[in-house]
């Protein structure tokens, strides 16, 4: 998986969540790394990182897009779920971002050197699926939230039909330290706070460790079909609820839960992400396995572990 000194990548979002992990791992590759970060302190963590920061917002057009040129360019989402209550107003407005987010990073990059783009989207634009894993040859049925996307989907569809050679990842519940589970896990277990429990246990859904995901996304971004898509999850979907109790387990900590019947969950997630929380959502990595791909933390239990040795390190 070397990319070599002569790979360079451009990262959107790079001081994000799987942002800053996608950064840490391109340069381990040893590719040269440019990272697009909206503010002084984003900047500040890219760096850190070993990245150059960009300063500029993927709303506005700016001098940042002439940095955007490079051998790999990884277009990731700026508005993930993590755990809020979304308005339907909001969805819009999320969705109408998005589509221009997308126009002023592939408009400037086109015509460039860009030999792979990685479009990291949201599976929810899958919708429920049941307790059985869907391919990626699925249709799409979005929920409320997965709807907002589908405009920017689509436009993405027609820029690799026009020869843009974009890979679409869907990554399921992106979990590690930060981003939801931190705000929904661990910051609630460790200060002995309850954790939300959606129905009694939650739906069937599917998830990547963080770092498996940005390992996942260099990998398809060298291996990945210009024109194809892949989900990216393990092998083993889990209840929403094993998350917190894993953690908890494994932490020795006391898990304390409240519990929100499926009829209120509406009021407390929000009509647009009440879905999220009670729908089961799985999805098959046969497609990402099939192209060589290997996971350092193909269960929550070991990804959860890794977590925790973290904070010990």
């Amino acid at each position: 998986m070397a990319g070599g000194a002569a790979t360079t990548a451009f990262v959107t979002e790079a001081g994000g969540f799987i942002g800053m992990a996608l950064i840490e791992r391109l340069v381990a590759e040893g590719c040269q790394v440019s990272g697009l970060a909206g503010s002084v302190e984003a900047a500040r963590r890219v760096r850190a990182a070993g990245a150059t920061p960009v300063i500029g917002d993927l709303l506005t057009p700016g001098q940042w897009q002439d940095e955007a040129a490079a051998d790999w360019v990884f277009q990731l989402p700026r508005h993930a779920f993590n755990g809020s209550r979304v308005t339907p107003k909001q969805a819009e407005s999320i969705g109408r971002a998005h589509v221009s987010m997308d126009a002023h990073l592939l408009d400037v990059i086109e015509a460039g050197p860009t030999t792979r783009i990685v479009y990291v989207a949201d599976a929810s634009c899958y919708g429920a699926t049941g307790s059985r894993a869907i391919t990626e040859d699925a249709p799409r049925r979005p929920g409320a939230w997965g709807q907002c996307f589908e405009p920017a989907l689509a436009r993405v569809e027609g820029y690799s039909v026009a020869g843009l050679p974009i890979v679409t990842a869907f990554p399921g519940w992106v979990y590690g330290n930060g981003s939801w589970f931190a705000a929904r896990v661990i910051e609630p277990i460790v200060a002995g706070r309850p954790v939300l429990r959606f129905g009694k246990t939650g739906p069937w859904v599917s998830s990547i460790h963080v770092h498996d995901c940005a390992r996942a996304l260099v990998y398809l971004a060298q291996h990945g079909e210009a024109g194809g898509s892949y989900f990216l999850v393990d092998s083993e979907p889990t209840r929403l609820h094993a998350f917190a109790e894993t953690f908890a387990r494994l932490a020795k900590r006391r898990l304390r839960s409240w519990p929100i019947p499926t009829a209120a969950s509406r009021i407390v997630a929000g009509p647009v992400c009440a879905d999220l929380v009670q729908a089961d959502a799985v999805f098959s990595n046969i497609r990402l396995r099939g192209i060589g791909f290997q996971f350092d933390y193909p269960t929550i239990e070991q990804g959860i572990q890794q977590i925790i040795g973290a904070f010990h390190d």
